[in-house]
């Protein structure tokens, strides 16, 4: 018996979900929390699965052919260790190995492990997030500039294009305990992020689809509302689970420090539940409809960029935001009595951004 973990799809329309996955002799088992928080262990059968190393992205990929659920765990050893099982059961009886006292005291013990298992995966992540709302203000700062500084070492900033969305933001007028601090990164990569404690990423090839500044002020507002609302500090903690959590444990902030910043390339593409998506996206949109900016900056900043794939695959932002058409249609539902006036320091500093 071997213990991974692993990405867990249900359907083509799921959002991936961190599992525990432990791989039997005839069967594998998965173990996972659903978006509302409930546990869930799924069995499947090795006569069920076909698996392979995928080596463009570095991982086996196990898909149950009966259900269509995937499983993606790093690394080519999960999908060697299928391949050899199921070869091992096509054998004739005469061929396998024999089943003694040992393998059954083996069996008893992978028991306790699968256990012990889904107990860890199951609580570790739930108590990194709660230990996350007790994080000061100040010490998310630190942390968020420890990891922007690390990814900063890789990457171009526009400088001139950081100061302009800065006053931006700053024109918006938004009220917050955190100061936050918006860097534009010369990138191909349509996308943008946020970190702890008041650092939002975007990258220029983003920027250079927006056509309104209202596209402007929804983005720059739900990255706000990650922040604001701890999404990015909690989503983190919990990603990274048990490092943080022992990090905290032992009261050892600068340990978590320096997890954080050795996972910096992840947390560029940090996804969040759809629940706090929904959060970001409501709150942003009353950002904007309480300063009377066109709420049609949402619509229209997910519609070009759908616009702009032309087929192919979405943008990072998109692919890491899903459910696109469901948050159309309830931004488009909350702000039909929206009252719109122009802004034209907004639209000044807009256009001067959009300056070749």
């Amino acid at each position: 018996m071997r213990n991974y973990f692993g990405t867990y799809t249900a359907s083509r329309q799921a959002d991936p979900i961190t599992a525990s996955v432990l791989v039997f002799d005839q069967s594998i088992s998965i173990g996972y929390r659903d978006e509302s928080g409930t546990n869930h262990t799924a069995r499947w059968e090795m006569s069920q699965l076909t698996a392979q190393f995928e080596a463009s992205s570095g991982s086996s990929l196990l898909r149950n052919t009966s259900s269509g659920e995937e499983l993606r765990i790093t690394g080519p050893e999960a999908a060697t260790l299928v391949k050899e099982m199921q070869e091992e059961i096509a054998k004739p009886w005469y061929r396998k190995k024999s089943a003694s006292h040992k393998g059954r005291v083996f069996l008893f013990f992978a028991g306790l492990m699968l256990v012990l298992a889904l107990l860890y995966f199951l609580f570790v992540p739930m108590l990194s997030e709660k230990v996350a709302d007790t994080v000061e203000p100040e010490t998310e700062r630190q942390l968020g500039d420890a990891v922007w500084e690390s990814m900063a070492q890789s990457m171009t900033e526009d400088t001139s294009a950081s100061r302009l969305l800065n006053d931006f933001f700053s024109t918006m007028n938004i009220e917050s305990s955190y100061r936050i601090r918006i860097s534009v990164v010369k990138d191909n990569v349509v996308n943008a992020f946020a970190l702890p404690g008041g650092r939002i990423v975007v990258y220029s090839a983003l920027l250079d689809r927006m056509q309104s500044y209202p596209e402007l002020a929804a983005l720059l507002s739900h990255e706000f509302t990650h922040v604001n609302n701890r999404h990015a500090t909690k989503s983190i903690f919990r990603r990274l689970g048990s490092k943080v959590f022992i990090s905290l444990l032992f009261g050892k902030m600068g340990s978590v420090t320096s997890v954080l910043v050795n996972h910096a390339d992840d947390l560029k593409s940090l996804t969040y539940s759809r629940k706090l998506e929904k959060e970001a996206d409501l709150e942003g949109l009353s950002i904007l409809t309480n300063r009377n900016i066109d709420p049609k900056g949402f619509t229209d900043l997910f519609r070009h960029l759908k616009a702009a794939t032309s087929g192919s695959a979405l943008p990072e932002f998109l692919a890491s935001h899903p459910d696109i058409d469901n948050r159309l249609a309830y931004i488009k539902e909350m702000s039909k009595q929206a009252r719109v006036e122009p802004h034209a320091d907004l639209t000044a500093i807009f256009e001067q951004l959009k300056k070749p």
